[in-house]
C-alpha cells in the first residue's frame, strides 16, 4: 500500500474538510479549522483559484461594508461583518477542493454527522411528546414553539442541515456507483433525513426539500418526476397528526401559533424599508433594530402577532433592506453564474450543489437562512466543491 505523505497541502485540505463537516455540529470548531486552513493555504504561497463571477461576489461584499459605514452605526453591523470571514471559503474551496481532492473524504463524514444529528432529534421528539402527554398539554401547541434541533440550537438551522443531508444522500445514491450495501445505507439515510425534515415541521424547508427532490429526480430520469405527487401525498397520509396539522396550517393557520400573519407583517415592513432606502439599505442588522419605525401605522397601533422581529424572515428582502438593491443584485448574479456553470458541467457534485442551491433558494423566500453561519458555511463551500474544473464524483 502506497504511503501518504502528510504535507501542508494535505493539511490545508483536511482542515477545510473538517471546517465544513463541523459546521453541522459546532460552529466554533468549524471556524477554528477554517482559520487553520486559511493559514496553511497562505503558507503555501499558491495563487488561489476563484469560482466564476467572483467580481460580483466581491462587489456584494464591498457594498455590505459600504452599507455598514453609511448606516451611521457600523458597530451594530459587526455580527454580519464578522461573517465575511466565511467568504474565504470561495478561494479555499475553489483551490483545495479540486479534482484531486477525494470526494468521499467530505461526503461520508458529513453523512454520518448529519445522521447522528437526525437520530438524536428523534429522541428529542419522543421526549417532547411524552412531556406534553404527562402535562396534559396539546402537543401541537406546545411543540411548534419548541421543536427538535438535533446538534443545533434552533430548529430552522437543523432543518436546513437535514435538507442538505437529504440532497447529499440522494445525490450519492442516484449519481455515483456504489456497492449494494452502501446503496441500501444511502437509501435508509435519505429516509431518516426526510423523516427529520417532516418532524421538525419547518414549512419553508418542506418547500425547499420538495423543490430539491424534484430537481434530483429530473436530472436522474425525467420520467421519475411523475412519481413526485404520489411521494408528497404519501408523506402527508403517513405523517403523524401534528405534522398533518402543520401542513394544513399553510392555508389554515392555528391563530398566532403558526407564523402566517407574522410573516406577512415582516414582508410588508421589509418592502417599506427597501422603498425608503433602495441603494444602501439600513445597514447590516438595521432591519431588526429599526423595525418599529417602518411599521404601517394601523399595525403600530395594535399588538403584533407572536414571532421574532429581529430580521425579515426572507433572505432576499433582508439583503435588500440591509445592504440595498444593488448588493442583492450582485449576490443573485454571482449565484446565477455559478448555477449555470454547474448545469453545464454535470457531475454528482454539480447535481448535489444545484439541488442544495434550489432547496435553500426556495426556503429563503420564508426564512433568512444564510444569516446563520452554520448554513452559510456549507452554502459557500458549494462554490468550490462544484467548480467546473472538478469532475471527480463523490
Amino acid at each position: 500500500m502506497k504511503a501518504v505523505t502528510f504535507t501542508r497541502q494535505l493539511a490545508a485540505e483536511f482542515s477545510l474538510a473538517c471546517s465544513i463537516v463541523l459546521a453541522f455540529c459546532s460552529i466554533a470548531a468549524s471556524q477554528i479549522f477554517l482559520g487553520l486552513a486559511l493559514a496553511l493555504f497562505l503558507s503555501l504561497r499558491r495563487r488561489p483559484c476563484w469560482p466564476p463571477g467572483i467580481l460580483w461576489a466581491a462587489a456584494f461584499l464591498a457594498l455590505t461594508l459600504l452599507a455598514a459605514l453609511a448606516s451611521g452605526e457600523p458597530r451594530s453591523a459587526l455580527p454580519q461583518i464578522k461573517k465575511l470571514f466565511l467568504w474565504s471559503l470561495l478561494p479555499l474551496g475553489s483551490t483545495l477542493l479540486t479534482r484531486r481532492f477525494p470526494g468521499p473524504a467530505l461526503a461520508w463524514p458529513l453523512t454520518f454527522v448529519c445522521l447522528a444529528s437526525a437520530l438524536w432529534s428523534f429522541i428529542e421528539y419522543s421526549t417532547k411528546l411524552n412531556a406534553a402527554r404527562l402535562a396534559g398539554k396539546d402537543f401541537y401547541l406546545a411543540y411548534v414553539a419548541d421543536r427538535i434541533t438535533g446538534f443545533m440550537s434552533h430548529w430552522m438551522t437543523f432543518s436546513a442541515h437535514m435538507l442538505l443531508a437529504f440532497c447529499l444522500a440522494l445525490s450519492l445514491l442516484l449519481f455515483t456507483r456504489q456497492p449494494l450495501a452502501r446503496r441500501l445505507f444511502l437509501l435508509a439515510a435519505a429516509a431518516v433525513f426526510a423523516l427529520a425534515i417532516l418532524l421538525a415541521q419547518t414549512r419553508s424547508v418542506w418547500l425547499g426539500a420538495a423543490c430539491a427532490l424534484a430537481f434530483l429526480l429530473f436530472r436522474w430520469r425525467a420520467i421519475s418526476l411523475a412519481a413526485l405527487p404520489a411521494l408528497l401525498a404519501a408523506a402527508y397520509w403517513l405523517s403523524p397528526t401534528p405534522v398533518q396539522t402543520r401542513m394544513l396550517s399553510i392555508i389554515r393557520p392555528q391563530g398566532q401559533v403558526d407564523s402566517n400573519s407574522h410573516r406577512a407583517i415582516t414582508r410588508e415592513t421589509g418592502f417599506r424599508m427597501i422603498a425608503a432606502h433602495p441603494w444602501l439599505g439600513l445597514g447590516p442588522e438595521g432591519p431588526g433594530k429599526q423595525f418599529d419605525q417602518y411599521l404601517a401605522l394601523p399595525r403600530a397601533l395594535r399588538p403584533l402577532p407572536d414571532g421574532y422581529y429581529g430580521h425579515l424572515h426572507n433572505l432576499y428582502l433582508q439583503y435588500a433592506a440591509e445592504r440595498g438593491l444593488p448588493a442583492l443584485a450582485c449576490f443573485l448574479i454571482f449565484v446565477a453564474i455559478n448555477a449555470r456553470s454547474w448545469w453545464r458541467h454535470p457531475s454528482a457534485r454539480s447535481h448535489f450543489a444545484l439541488a442544495v442551491l434550489i432547496g435553500l433558494a426556495a426556503e429563503a423566500l420564508f426564512e433568512y437562512n444564510l444569516g446563520d453561519s452554520e448554513v452559510l458555511t456549507p452554502f459557500l463551500a458549494l462554490f468550490g466543491l462544484a467548480a467546473p474544473n472538478d469532475s471527480h464524483s463523490a
